[in-house]
């Protein structure tokens, strides 16, 4: 049981320390213009994070005319916007897909935000496209040149674990039972029913199955009387 403690406490530690890591992390940006299930993505930009304490770096590619009127025809049709976030890593990739309204995005005049989410190990679980508005738009006829440039605002929000065990005491304790028990200093606070309840239930039993009833006594004097 104390190896297992042990194990479990440098595991922890060890899960903790890679929060601190502070290497460099890469997500390349994409977005899908045509509105379809099947959308053929194109680049739209770069997000690089140098350090998890210090913040990110945002490189976005100039928008097209071309992509300006797809966001305005996306918007007008009441169709989706999509984004694909892919995260570069040493060990590979992996990416994540988010869609907001196109015409929340086209009256926002393209300022949304993007929000990674990293756990407790700082390996990013989440990234997410927002608008800072409560649009319930239907469709919208938005003018060119309010689709100039994308105006993002990338955050990064770490996730936080739950209160770990209390390890150092419940070794503690592990040790001063086992000492207690090796020296014989054990107290048995039991209560009395808890300790002699073998002995109690037999004559319990005994006396119900031989014992009788008072007033069958009285019933079966009297009738010796008569």
């Amino acid at each position: 049981m104390l190896k297992l403690v042990i194990v479990a406490l440098f595991v922890s530690l060890t899960a903790a320390s890679l929060v601190e890591y502070d290497g460099m992390v890469q997500v390349k940006l994409e977005h899908g213009l045509d509105g379809t299930a099947n959308t053929k993505f194109t680049e739209r930009g770069n997000i690089s994070i140098p350090s998890l304490r210090i913040g990110t770096a945002l490189a976005q590619q100039t928008l097209s005319n071309e992509d300006r009127l797809k966001i305005q025809n996306l918007a007008a049709k009441n169709k989706f916007y999509q984004m694909r976030a892919t995260v570069v890593t040493n060990d590979g990739s992996y990416s994540f897909l988010s869609s907001i309204k196109a015409c929340m995005l086209a009256e926002a005049e393209l300022a949304d935000i993007i929000t990674i989410t990293l756990d407790y190990t700082g390996r990013i679980i989440t990234i997410t496209e927002s608008i800072p508005s409560t649009s319930t738009c239907q469709g919208a006829n938005v003018p060119l040149n309010k689709l100039k440039e994308f105006s993002s605002n990338v955050f990064v929000r770490h996730t936080h674990s739950g209160p770990g065990p209390d390890t150092a005491s419940y070794v503690q304790k592990i040790e001063r039972e086992r000492e207690a028990k090796e020296k014989g200093d054990v107290k048995d606070n039991r209560s009395f029913l808890a300790k002699y309840w073998i002995y109690i239930v037999p004559v319990v039993l005994i006396m119900v199955i031989t014992g009788t009833n008072p007033n069958e006594a009285n019933a079966a004097g009297g009738g010796g009387r008569g």
